[in-house]
């Protein structure tokens, strides 16, 4: 969810930004980014509306509601008063780009994230051809600790447009230190509240362990179309200057809320 947010305001800001022309002058693509993402981190906290881009330090959510049907399963439910806090305080470990391979690598880490709120659901869920009613209504106290994202990304030629960009490969790890959850199931006693959160953040850890192998056919089919469609339009010049252009227009906001 945290990533998918980021990438979408990513792609808005860019799509919201003045065009780029070509400039044979344009900075390394590894300075454009260093800058970027220092001007992305203190931006955070103010927003930026000429892009569209929310205060995301912290990301609020006043209330959503989903339903999810499949087979006998049929679930209804909501979030509200969602505050995720943390996300502008990451630091870059590591970063780096090749000019003649144009790979570009990186090491970022978030020492942690904090989710608060509340949500409810209810109706039928199907286990292994066994139907039983659910009905929840918790408090969420979520911190997912030392998370890390460690990868590596190529240019290549666009497929659509021969002047344009696409990654032709990459490769992403993510990792977790730890996660922390405290949230309390309103219909639920002391003894049992704390069985489940301690199964959760169990859970969670290996859940982490076990879709590592799977991480980049994930990017492969949830964010890899989105991200080359966009590249198309810009060569490594024009993308460079775009990044700097953005984080420009940021800086000149000059946000001084202190998350």
């Amino acid at each position: 969810m945290i990533a998918k947010v980021v990438l979408l305001a990513v792609l808005v800001a860019a799509a919201s930004a003045s065009p780029v022309t070509e400039d044979s002058t344009a900075i390394n693509y590894g300075d454009a980014i260093t800058q970027f993402l220092q001007a992305w981190k203190k931006m955070l906290p103010c927003g930026y509306a000429p892009y569209d881009i929310p205060v995301m330090a912290p990301l609020t959510n006043d209330f959503s509601s989903f339903q999810y049907s499949k087979g006998e399963t049929n679930l209804v439910g909501n979030t509200s008063n969602i505050l995720i806090s943390g996300l502008n305080n990451f630091e870059i470990i590591g970063g780096a780009f090749d000019t003649s391979s144009q790979k570009a690598s990186f090491d970022v880490l978030f020492p942690e994230i904090q989710i608060l709120g509340s949500f409810a659901i209810e109706g039928v869920m199907s286990m292994l051809g066994i139907a039983f009613p659910v009905r929840e209504v918790s408090l969420v106290n979520e911190r997912f600790q030392q998370l890390r994202f460690v990868g590596e990304y190529t240019f290549g030629q666009s497929l659509t447009n021969p002047s344009g960009l696409r990654i032709s490969e990459y490769h992403l790890q993510f990792y977790l230190g730890d996660v922390k959850i405290d949230n309390w199931h309103k219909l639920w006693d002391i003894s049992l509240n704390d069985y489940a959160n301690l199964w959760s953040s169990q859970m969670m850890n290996l859940l982490v362990k076990q879709i590592q192998p799977n991480v980049d056919q994930l990017l492969a089919t949830y964010a890899m179309p989105n991200i080359n469609e966009f590249l198309s339009a810009f060569s490594l010049n024009q993308l460079s200057q775009l990044f700097v252009n953005m984080a420009n227009n940021w800086n000149s906001a000059n946000c001084q809320v202190q998350a």
